[in-house]
C-alpha cells in the first residue's frame, strides 16, 4: 500500500463480538509495522457509513485504506462511500480493505480474504489493490447479491432469528422454514436478454458467486467482468424446492431444468405487489427494482484474485425485437409444481 494512514471501522456485533477482537488484532500487527492505524467502532445501522464518509472529509491526511471489519453489511455501507467518492477522485480514493468477521463473509471469500488477523495483516501491508465491480439496485451499492423471492424471505428470518446459528447453517435452517408455507409470486424482470414473466420461487442478481455463507448461487459470477449473473428458478412445489438445496450447495443446480442462468448489465423486476429485496445481509429495495453493474466501482485490497473462467459461455444477446425496440417477453417453460 501507499504511505498514509489505515483506517479500520469495526462493527462490535458481527460474529459476537469478532468484530472487535478482529480489529484489536489487525490494528496491533499493522502498528507494530509502522503503520499509522485508527480503529473506530460503529454504534448502529448506518454508522459505518457516516463514519467512512467523516473520514474522507475531514482526515488532515489521505487515508490509504478504509479497512471494513464486520460481515458483508458492514462493507456494503463503506463500499457505498467509497464508490461515490471514487466517481470523483479515482486513484485518489481509498482503497477498501476487508477484515471479515461476520456471519457469512461472502464478499472477503470472493477475494480470497480469510478470517486470520495475521493474514489479513499481510494482505493489507504486502498485498496488491485491484477493481472490483458492484451492483446497484435503485441507486444503492451492493457487493454480492441482490435477490427477490424465497431467499430475500430467508434472509428476513435469518436476520430476526435468536437461534445461534451462524452461515450456510442459519441460511439452510431459515430455507426449510420459510419453504414450508412460502408461496411464488409472479415477476417480471426485463434486461439485456428481452424479458421474463411468469411465477418465480428467486431471482438473484449476483456479482459473486455466493451468498449466505458460501451457497453458490451464481457458480461463474465474477466481481471484474462488467456483468451481473442472473440465477431464476421457477416455481416448484415444497418438497422439489427442499431437494434443491444440497445441488445449490455444490453450485450444481444448473442442472434442474427449473433453474436458469442469464448475463446481463442491468435489469429491471416488477412484480404485482411490492416484493422485498436483500442484499449483503441487509434489505435494500422493494420492487419495482432498477439493478445494475457498476464496472470497477471500487479498487479492493487483495492478496489474490478469481480471474473469469475460461469456460463461461458468451452473454446473452438481446433478441432481435429488443434490438430494435420493440416489446418482447421471453416465456420460458413453466416447471410444474411437484
Amino acid at each position: 500500500m501507499n504511505d498514509g494512514p489505515v483506517l479500520i471501522i469495526a462493527n462490535p456485533t458481527s460474529g459476537r463480538g469478532k468484530g472487535s477482537r478482529t480489529a484489536a488484532a489487525v490494528a496491533e500487527l499493522l502498528r507494530s509495522r509502522g503503520v499509522n492505524v485508527e480503529v473506530r467502532h460503529t454504534t448502529a445501522a448506518g454508522s459505518a457509513e457516516c463514519i467512512a464518509r467523516e473520514a474522507l472529509a475531514t482526515g488532515s491526511r489521505p487515508l490509504r485504506c478504509i479497512v471494513a471489519c464486520g460481515g458483508d453489511g458492514t462493507i456494503q455501507e463503506i463500499a457505498n462511500v467509497l464508490a461515490e467518492a471514487g466517481s470523483n477522485r479515482g486513484d485518489a480514493c481509498p482503497v477498501l480493505g476487508l477484515a471479515p468477521a461476520g456471519r457469512c463473509n461472502d464478499f472477503a471469500r470472493a477475494f480470497g480474504i480469510p478470517t486470520d488477523p495475521e493474514v489479513i495483516a499481510d494482505v493489507l501491508l504486502n498485498g496488491r489493490a485491484l477493481p472490483s465491480d458492484l451492483g446497484r439496485v435503485n441507486g444503492r451499492y451492493f457487493c454480492t447479491v441482490a435477490t427477490a423471492g424465497v431467499d430475500a424471505e430467508v434472509s428476513s428470518f435469518v436476520d430476526t432469528m435468536r437461534l445461534p446459528l451462524r452461515g450456510t447453517l442459519a441460511y439452510l435452517y431459515g430455507a426449510i422454514r420459510v419453504l414450508i408455507r412460502y408461496r411464488p409470486y409472479e415477476m417480471r424482470i426485463t434486461g439485456d436478454f428481452g424479458a421474463i414473466e411468469k411465477p418465480m420461487l428467486l431471482a438473484s442478481s449476483a456479482n459473486t458467486s455466493c451468498y449466505g455463507g458460501a451457497i453458490r448461487i451464481a457458480p461463474d459470477a465474477d466481481p471484474a467482468d462488467g456483468q451481473l449473473d442472473l440465477c431464476i428458478v421457477d416455481r416448484v412445489g415444497r418438497l422439489r424446492a427442499i431437494a434443491l438445496i444440497p445441488s445449490l450447495l455444490a453450485g450444481r443446480h444448473g442442472r434442474c431444468p427449473a433453474v436458469h442462468f442469464l448475463r446481463t448489465r442491468r435489469l429491471t423486476i416488477e412484480s404485482p405487489r411490492p416484493l422485498e429485496i436483500w442484499a449483503d445481509g441487509e434489505r435494500i429495495a422493494r420492487t419495482p427494482a432498477n439493478i445494475e453493474v457498476v464496472a470497477a466501482a471500487i479498487r479492493v485490497q487483495c492478496d489474490s484474485f478469481t480471474s473469469p473462467s475460461p469456460s463461461r459461455p458468451a452473454p446473452v444477446p438481446a433478441p432481435p425485437a429488443a434490438q430494435t425496440g420493440k416489446s418482447y417477453i421471453q416465456r420460458l417453460p413453466h416447471t410444474p409444481p411437484r
